[in-house]
């Protein structure tokens, strides 16, 4: 049997895609070494598989290049990486066995469950699959020049490590989740817009969420009213696009930073509640009046993208499901028409 390389790649089909999805594997036999380079997503000084019996890795990559960011899953035997990064934020998260870093004279474990953000630098990085078959993790890596790092991701300094905000940590786990479970699928539904560019969308708000800075609030002045319901009507008015809340800011000439300060003053929300909210009404009225090939269609045109959170989400909120909803108004439907009956003629 000799060393095998498998590589599957989906591209939305429109121009300026904003998914790209590739799954690369190999696998090491015994009878050779095989190249197993060509699984790498960065481009190290040195990598090195580590020694044993049925060395493989596997790469599954999600690529958004209009926010210069790609997800990743990683399943890996153990090896070890050199590399210097000079332009992109890594965030590291491993779901099997340990990671061990080594910068600037100091050395970073984490385990399974755990995090770590790192910015731009020289590092040494080994994975271990301590006990199990594998390693897992799932790395997010996104180009901070291509995203304008002061002003998507402020609160992201010099520093090459990172703070992470741990309440956001388990949303964006479950994104990750989601995303690959979706690409994985014989028929995977975010490829294809308008569900490339609603995830796009919603995978920017997460890393914004995740490394939001826990600074000093901004003093606000008294627009506070005026500032919000100009940005619900800007909700409202583009529902279904993708949205986020940088979009929504510069929509309204303010920082993000500002906007999400006076909702949370005036409402006790954030702009992406509201904008959830707005969606969630959006598609209830819709599916009520049956106006809707499916409820992944409405759920799409509403500007949903993670199907799963969004039948969640509107479960909790109405107390069934969209699709018990979408059900009994096709019913209701049916029933109201007038039958087709000829009736007996008068004459005379």
């Amino acid at each position: 049997m000799r060393n095998v390389k498998l590589s599957q790649r989906y591209r939305s089909g429109v121009r300026d895609s904003m998914l790209t999805y590739e799954a690369k594997r190999w696998e090491e036999t015994a009878s050779g070494l095989g190249d197993y380079r060509s699984t790498l997503f960065s481009a190290p000084d040195a990598f090195n598989m580590a020694r044993g019996r049925d060395r493989h890795i596997r790469v599954n990559s999600a690529t958004f290049p209009l926010i210069g960011t790609s997800l990743l899953s990683v399943a890996s035997s153990g090896h070890d990486i050199d590399l210097a990064d000079a332009n992109f934020l890594t965030i590291m998260l491993p779901t099997r066995g340990v990671t061990r870093v080594r910068m600037d004279r100091t050395e970073r474990v984490i385990t399974e469950g755990g995090v770590l953000a790192l910015g731009p630098s020289e590092r040494w990085t080994q994975v271990d699959p301590r006990g199990n078959r594998d390693f897992r993790a799932n790395v997010a890596k996104i180009d901070l020049k291509r995203v304008g790092q002061g002003k998507v991701f402020p609160g992201v300094a010099t520093d090459p490590l990172v703070p992470i905000s741990t309440s956001a940590l388990e949303g964006f786990r479950g994104l990750m989740r989601y995303l690959f479970s979706d690409l994985s699928s014989p028929a995977p539904t975010l490829v294809h817009q308008p569900a490339s560019d609603l995830f796009a969308a919603l995978v920017l708000e997460h890393l914004r969420h995740l490394l939001a800075s826990d600074g000093a609030d901004p003093a606000l002045d008294g627009s506070q009213d005026d500032l919000v319901r100009r940005a619900l009507d800007y909700m409202s008015a583009y529902v279904g696009d993708p949205l986020t809340v940088r979009t929504i800011a510069d929509a309204v000439g303010v920082s993000t930073r500002r906007l999400q300060d006076a909702f949370r003053l005036k409402t006790g929300r954030t702009p992406w509640e509201h904008l959830t909210g707005i969606r969630l009404e959006n598609a209830r009225t819709r599916l009520l009046a049956a106006a809707g090939p499916s409820v992944t269609a409405i759920a799409f045109d509403c500007g949903f993208s993670h199907l799963g959170r969004f039948s969640q989400t509107y479960r909790n909120t109405y107390g069934e499901a969209p699709s018990v909803t979408l059900t009994r108004a096709r019913d209701a439907a049916r029933a109201a028409r007038p039958a087709n009956r000829i009736g007996p003629t008068q004459i005379g």
